[in-house]
């Protein structure tokens, strides 16, 4: 689009996309301003091109989701940042550079003047989107009629789930071409491919509009094959689920996102786990193809969701599907709450792509979310489904499978190498904030055989799941408030929970209890305070002080959710109290 755009002003521009081949040199290295767009799990090769680019000699200005949400870090690389949408802010600022003219009235524009960064005030969201060009994909670099063409016929969604950036980057409220204008726009680019690919993120934002949309593809004859992303609800119209087969729909890409109801909720999916079922029955009715997109790791997420959405994708005979893990993008709600609780665990952009586990989850942790989340794809992504589809005769669908089966293959094997990063990163900052205390009791293992429990869980369910933890991990559990069972062990471990269904005591005041109660004996001890996440991350760093394998601290710790009938626990804290002697 901005390429026609310039090209319409008159400027020689021309587009290169990594995915379809590789840059011309040749063309690049005469260029007068270049432009790098990215999401963020592109943003290190857009950076290590830009630094190719300046150090060439020529100007570089960045845009795109990543650059508008984190301009400074795009700054280290480019000279300009483009924010949001970006028609109008680069066609001022190339006039603005022809002519010498400070920047300073460009909106939509970060830059630097010496150490100072500038961020000029946003551009207003382009309420005419029919006043855009039709894009010209004869500019982009080889592309000779690629299979997929793509038509964007609105922008903004009202949705607001917690790990999408759209709404940042485009609105809540919808902004839509005209019937007109998107029928213009498929004769036009009709010819470029067989296939057209509606970009909006939810093509039937407004049924209306959409049935009008597809009555007139078919009065008009317009024969195309065609796909786009819908939610789960459009699929309750069922006039519309007709027309849309009518029209040449092949596939839908549906955000089902979740059937844990909790997840959806924290999502803010606004739609349930009936409403799933019922869309893959009413587009397999109207024999459309279904692509599921399902994103795991949410705080209500455990390894039975993960598994259970394989089986659930399998039995509902989804044609394909995506398991990606849930990842914080810079600009979204989540990335802002993750990153103030600390769960963050880098900011190696190249691995936010969906099938690395970037964050620690609250009820397992992020090696169990990456190691789950390959094996259900590979479980979706089987011969025996290969089979079934020959079986059927379904040459498509056996060619898909087969695709998905290389594709997980290719995320196996550098994943080896991530999982063994993930386990450093875990064991490093749990030595960080223990300092390194693994290194005492490795030294006095044997030793730490009983654990006491402090007397505040005493004779609930608390005391009920930690006898039955301990017990499944080899050690023995002393419940007791006798002052000199604290003394005469070598490690106290004192969990700081309540049911989660409680309210009342703040984690500070429960600290400050546990102080009270034991300050004339603290003086005596090395004390340890862990912030923890959930019951299960508190578990964890258990199992990481004493050396316990962390698949039998999973099941030790299933056992004893087990014994409390499913009951929650809210965690606050643990205190490790190691005795001198």
């Amino acid at each position: 689009m901005l390429s026609t755009i310039l090209k319409n002003k008159g400027y020689n521009s021309k587009v290169f996309i990594e995915d379809i081949s590789e840059p011309d040199w040749s063309t690049l290295k005469d260029a007068d301003l270049i432009g790098i767009s990215s999401i963020t799990s592109t943003a290190p090769r857009a950076f290590q091109l830009a630094k190719r680019f300046n150090s060439m000699g020529i100007p570089v200005v960045m845009g795109g989701p990543h650059s508008t949400f984190l301009p400074e870090e795009s700054l280290k690389y480019a000279d300009y940042v483009v924010r949001g949408e970006g028609e109008e802010s680069i066609v001022e600022l190339i006039e603005h550079l022809e002519s010498g003219i400070p920047l300073n009235d460009v909106k939509g524009i970060s830059y630097r003047e010496g150490e100072t960064f500038i961020h000029n005030p946003s551009s207003p969201l382009i309420q005419d989107l029919d006043a855009a060009p039709i894009p010209d994909f004869d500019l982009v670099h080889n592309w000779r009629g690629k299979t997929s063409v793509p038509i964007s016929t609105s922008r903004g969604c009202p949705f607001g789930c917690r790990f999408c950036v759209v709404i940042q980057m485009f609105g809540r409220k919808y902004r839509f071409k005209s019937i007109d204008r998107v029928i213009e726009e498929i004769r036009e680019v009709a010819s470029k491919g067989n296939h057209v690919f509606f970009v909006d993120d939810n093509f039937a934002a407004d049924r209306e509009r959409t049935n009008t949309l597809l009555k007139r593809l078919i009065a008009e004859g317009i024969k195309i094959e065609w796909s786009a992303q819908i939610r789960p609800d459009a699929a309750r119209d069922t006039e519309l689920v007709n027309l849309m087969a009518q029209a040449g729909c092949f596939i839908v890409y549906v955000g089902f996102e979740s059937i844990n109801p909790q997840t959806l909720s924290l999502y803010n999916k606004k739609q349930t786990v009936d409403d799933i079922v019922e869309c893959i029955k009413n587009f397999k009715n109207a024999s459309i193809n279904i692509h599921g997109m399902f994103i795991l790791g949410g705080d209500s997420d455990d390894i039975k969701t993960i598994r259970s959405t394989q089986k659930f994708a399998k039995r509902l005979d989804i044609d394909s599907v995506q398991f990606l893990m849930l990842t914080p993008i810079p600009g979204t709600p989540l990335f802002e709450e993750l990153l103030q609780q600390g769960r963050i665990i880098h900011t190696d952009w190249s691995k936010y792509d969906g099938h690395h586990a970037v964050f620690e989850p609250r009820l397992m942790t992020a090696f169990e979310l990456h190691t789950e989340t390959i094996k259900a794809m590979a479980k979706f992504y089987s011969w025996g489904t290969i089979l079934k589809n020959l079986l059927h005769r379904d040459l498509f669908y056996c060619f898909v499978t087969l695709y998905g089966k290389r594709s997980i293959k290719k995320v196996k094997t550098p994943s080896k190498e991530y999982l063994r990063e993930l386990k450093n990163i875990v064991s490093t900052k749990f030595d960080e904030n223990t300092g390194k205390i693994r290194e005492y009791f490795s030294i006095k293992k044997k030793a730490v055989t009983n654990i006491v429990l402090n007397s505040l869980t005493e004779g609930g369910i608390e005391s009920k799941f930690f006898k039955t933890f301990f017990k499944k991990i080899g050690k023995k559990l002393v419940i007791s408030s006798e002052e000199h069972e604290l003394f005469s062990s070598t490690l106290t471990i004192m969990p700081i929970l309540q049911v989660a269904d409680t309210e009342g005591k703040q984690d500070k005041n429960l600290l400050q209890e546990i102080h009270e109660k034991y300050k004339s004996m603290f003086n005596h001890f090395k004390i340890i305070p862990l912030e923890t996440k959930s019951l299960y991350r508190m578990c964890v760093d258990i199992g990481l002080l004493l050396g316990i394998k962390m698949k039998k601290v999973r099941k030790a710790y299933e056992k004893a959710v087990k014994d409390i009938n499913g009951n929650a626990l809210d965690c606050h804290a643990l205190l490790i109290l190691i005795s001198p002697k």
